[in-house]
């Protein structure tokens, strides 16, 4: 395959700058597809972008992606619709008295929903949203607290989506045997520093600890407590708490028993019409059209994830991660190998929208380096799971934070303008960690 070089990284730059010129997502990830694809077949590259589109959107994970975003959308609707919503938000506002108190429940929230982050971001946007408009609280705060909140405790607990995932990881190259990847995630865990951290902020950013800071600031200056007070009064209707509280736990049990979020959703949707037909609350027209409605406002979120996903692959076809891995080995030692690999993966991530994808490419490069370098592995594991936690709230075009957007009724530019700079903190406190921990370990 050719090497590309340098030049690998040219189509995420094109990505990054379309963004903040056209504030159009899905059409720069997409524009920058066809830059890469240009790169790798000149004129005749349609055809091959084409094959790229195709492969993507027959994969088992596409397949997957959309059954589980879309029907996430009808259980969105039909919560609403149900008044399910409306209830809890009623609760919320008895104990949420102020900025404080709302952003500490949507920050415990995302901590009891610990499963799956997909499954906590979009219950807690769509929960805490009416209440953090009524405090005049700024959607990007809540967009960055309920991302940051949900991968951030899934990757600390091993019995999330994340935390099986990467016992998975550790037993595949070597570190564990498959009966003890659960004792070693738990040595693993204290070594977590970026997910740690950015529960930590995310809580002191909440309750005033540490101050709101750049365009965040600003966002919560230019808030206008007046017309988000009366949005949230023109929109408050009568519920009960319980048409959504039952359904997310229905959820995130059978998520837990199953290990698979797919089958939570299309049980969930099948007991809500058990739930709601003999409330009256709606005819059984009305539950179809609901669900119906509900994965089509997903469409546009499929949509960026679809592109992101495709620009996965022409990087891969760039050979962009093996280009950046490579340049950077010659360079490590066991002392900095733990923070060389934590910002590494995380650049690869964010760069390539994918973060899952990175890891499991990250894992068979790095801990053999580490193993060959005489580097403490499990640190460095653990280096390489708190960068794909890292990069998943970084990338403001990566699936959660498209989805945290959509929860928090927000583009992605805005997303990238004030959530990210707030993110960079744990980052850097992080990789400081990493340093501090290689040195001494």
């Amino acid at each position: 395959m050719e090497s590309y070089g340098i030049l690998s990284l040219l189509p995420v730059a094109v990505v990054i700058v379309l963004v903040f010129f056209t504030r159009r997502t899905a059409l720069s990830l997409l524009a920058g597809t066809l830059v890469g694809a240009g790169m790798l077949h000149g004129a005749g590259f349609f055809s091959p972008w084409l094959d790229v589109v195709y492969g993507v959107m027959g994969s088992d994970l596409w397949i997957w992606l959309v059954l589980v975003c879309g029907f996430f959308g009808s259980l969105v609707a039909l919560f609403e619709a149900s008044g399910g919503i409306y209830g809890f938000t009623a609760i919320a506002a008895r104990v949420c008295k102020g900025p404080k108190s709302t952003l500490l429940a949507a920050w415990i929230l995302g901590i009891l929903i610990f499963v799956d982050d997909w499954l906590s971001i979009l219950s807690v946007g769509a929960a805490m949203r009416r209440a953090t408009d009524r405090h005049s609280i700024p959607r990007e705060m809540l967009a960055y607290l309920t991302n940051t909140t949900a991968s951030s405790i899934c990757v600390i607990v091993p019995t999330s989506t994340w935390g099986v995932f990467m016992i998975s990881q550790l037993v595949a190259v070597g570190i564990c045997p498959a009966e003890a990847g659960m004792s070693t995630f738990l040595h693993v865990i204290p070594f977590l520093f970026y997910p740690l951290m950015a529960l930590l902020c995310g809580l002191l950013f909440a309750l005033g600890g540490l101050p709101k800071y750049g365009p965040m600031k600003t966002a919560f200056r230019k808030t206008q407590a007046a017309v988000l007070a009366e949005e949230a009064q023109e929109e408050e209707k009568k519920g009960n708490a319980l048409n959504f509280l039952l359904p997310v736990v229905l959820i995130t049990a059978i998520t837990i028993a199953t290990g698979e979020i797919l089958y939570g959703t299309l049980t969930c949707l099948v007991f809500c019409a058990i739930l709601y037909l003999p409330q009256k609350l709606m005819k059984p027209g009305e539950y179809l059209d609901r669900i119906l409605s509900g994965f089509k406002d997903m469409i546009g979120v499929l949509f960026t994830v679809t592109s992101a996903f495709i620009l996965r692959d022409i990087n891969s076809l760039l050979g962009m991660p093996d280009y950046v891995i490579g340049a950077a080995k010659g360079a490590m030692s066991p002392q900095i190998l733990p923070a060389a690999a934590f910002l590494i993966v995380t650049i690869l991530g964010v760069a390539a929208g994918n973060f899952w994808g990175i890891c499991a490419i990250a894992f068979p490069v790095i801990i053999p380096i580490a193993q060959a370098l005489g580097a403490n592995q499990l640190l460095t594991a653990a280096a390489i799971i708190s960068a794909t936690a890292a990069a998943s709230h970084l990338c403001f075009f990566g699936s959660e934070a498209t989805l945290a957007c959509s929860a928090s009724q927000i583009d992605n530019v805005r997303y990238a303008q004030a959530a990210v700079p707030m993110i960079l903190l744990p980052v850097i406190l992080s990789a400081l960690l990493y340093l501090a921990a290689g040195m001494l370990l």
